[in-house]
């Protein structure tokens, strides 16, 4: 390992240590909520608000950050670097370069550590790390992981999985199946059944259906392999598997099974991988083509998720992933991104719905909600040339530059496709958006946690005064989450 990236491995873990132990204790939350919207960054908020009309929940948060992503870099290769105001104030491909995957995105995020791209849980020293969600359900709390692609895809299997390779799906599938598997690739890490409360698994990778919900010759890569599949349908470790659209619908109110290993009637996505979807920046708006009729979206996965955790009187601790929002926006699909952007805020709505509602006595008071993404993707921004637009002036000569200045989403009307440009089909080092609200949401802003000042962040994106330009790390959510919950 080199010597930078112990050094920077070792100092984050001494942050998050400082940060633990230096701030006020707290009355221990209850629930912790972590809504992800995989690939969204600024800009995909505004250019979702614009076609709707409709400002999302999360925008009237009490807490709005800015966060940077990097990770540790590459095993054997680069070594990441954090966010830096000045270089994007002057250089428009700067972002470009020394984006995270959602891999290591999600494992910062998770437990606190900077890792290597394309790893889960897993150090830089070839260590294997606990989650916060492990940590959770150590506590006493119920765990799960919700996503509208692959349960065993990057970001919801960082929940329960450990892997030196976020590609050897069918092994984290079966450490979420039958509560450990210690194998070389993850450093024969055993997470001893969750302490019998990892309780939902939902997401897609249905072995028998393909992207367009038909049937399909068996393909069992993301459920842990056929005999896995099988021991599922029997009710290994407690699980009871749901796997048609009436069964999700069953489940968001009532009573439930006590464990739930949800996969929706599609191998790939809920919606996204459908036909129709065009090709690279493809203009087309969102819903041209007919969504499949047989399949749940986000928000009833979300509140079957909920009904499901909720049953436990200690608490839950809940991520719920909008994946394919990041699909979208690598094969450059405005309309789509939109699409996938409008189900996740619906799912964010939901949340907010049962969290006012007071549901099972679960609320503002005792259960914090994240919303965020892992990185951005696809270098999104607007069209300057397109007449009326405005934009951040990186070259400062008067004059929008394509591919040079930062060019502003523009507003073409509700249910109309905004002015937007791509310049990338693959992930970028801009800041995310960070919403949160509830129970110890104010520590986000606790001393030592804001990492910089990005102070053309509301030039650039062309955002409202309630955004300061602060912004932290992605590490800085495992350390809010367990000071919250977990003292």
């Amino acid at each position: 390992m080199k010597l930078k990236n112990r050094i920077l491995h070792r100092g984050l873990v001494a942050v998050t240590a400082l940060f633990l132990s230096a701030s006020p204790v707290l009355a221990a939350t209850k629930n912790v909520i972590l809504m992800i919207s995989d690939g969204q960054g600024f800009n995909t908020v505004t250019a979702t608000n614009y076609f709707t009309g409709i400002k999302p929940a999360y925008e009237s948060f009490p807490v709005k950050l800015g966060m940077q992503t990097y990770s540790a870099g590459k095993r054997g290769g680069y070594v990441g670097a954090p966010y830096c105001p000045s270089r994007m104030a002057t250089d428009f491909t700067y972002a470009m370069t020394g984006a995270t995957d959602s891999a290591s995105a999600a494992t910062a995020m998770y437990t606190g550590v900077k890792v290597y791209d394309n790893e889960v849980n897993y150090t830089p020293d070839s260590l294997t790390l606990e989650t916060f969600f492990e940590k959770a359900a150590r506590a006493g709390k119920s765990i799960g992981a919700v996503s509208t692609v692959q349960l065993t895809h990057a970001t919801p299997v960082a929940v329960f999985g450990h892997n030196k390779s976020r590609n050897n799906y069918s092994e984290m599938a079966m450490e979420a199946i039958y509560g450990s598997h210690p194998n070389a690739n993850n450093n024969h890490y055993d997470a001893v059944n969750y302490n019998g409360n990892l309780k939902v698994v939902m997401g897609t990778g249905h072995p028998l259906f393909d992207a367009n919900g038909q049937s399909q010759t068996a393909n069992y890569t993301y459920v842990g392999g056929e005999a896995a599949w099988n021991d599922l349908k029997a009710g290994v470790n407690g699980w009871t598997k749901v796997d048609t659209l009436a069964g999700f619908l069953k489940l968001m109110c009532g009573r439930t099974p006590d464990k739930v290993f949800g996969v929706a009637p599609n191998i790939s996505t809920l919606q996204f991988d459908r036909d129709g979807k065009g090709d690279l920046n493809d203009k087309s708006r969102p819903y041209d083509g007919a969504l499949l009729r047989k399949t749940p979206n986000l928000t009833v996965m979300t509140r079957a998720a909920l009904n499901v955790l909720d049953n436990n009187k200690k608490g839950f601790a809940l991520m719920i992933e909008g994946g394919a929002i990041d699909w979208a926006n690598h094969a450059d699909l405005a309309g789509r991104m939109i699409e996938e952007q409008i189900d996740f805020n619906a799912a964010v709505r939901e949340v907010v719905r049962y969290l006012d509602s007071n549901t099972n006595g679960n609320n503002w008071k005792n259960t914090l909600l994240i919303v965020t993404a892992d990185h951005e993707c696809g270098y999104l921004w607007g069209d300057g040339r397109v007449a009326g637009s405005t934009y951040f002036d990186v070259n400062r000569d008067g004059d929008f530059d394509h591919g040079v200045d930062y060019a502003h989403v523009k507003n073409n009307g509700i249910g109309r496709l905004p002015a937007v440009w791509y310049h990338s089909t693959n992930h970028t080092n801009s800041l995310v958006p960070l919403y949160a609200k509830g129970a110890g949401s104010e520590l986000f802003k606790a001393p030592g946690l804001i990492a910089g000042i990005e102070p053309n962040l509301r030039a650039i994106y062309n955002l409202n005064k309630a955004w300061t330009g602060e912004y932290i790390d992605n590490t800085s959510i495992y350390q809010v989450m367990c000071k919250a919950s977990l003292q």
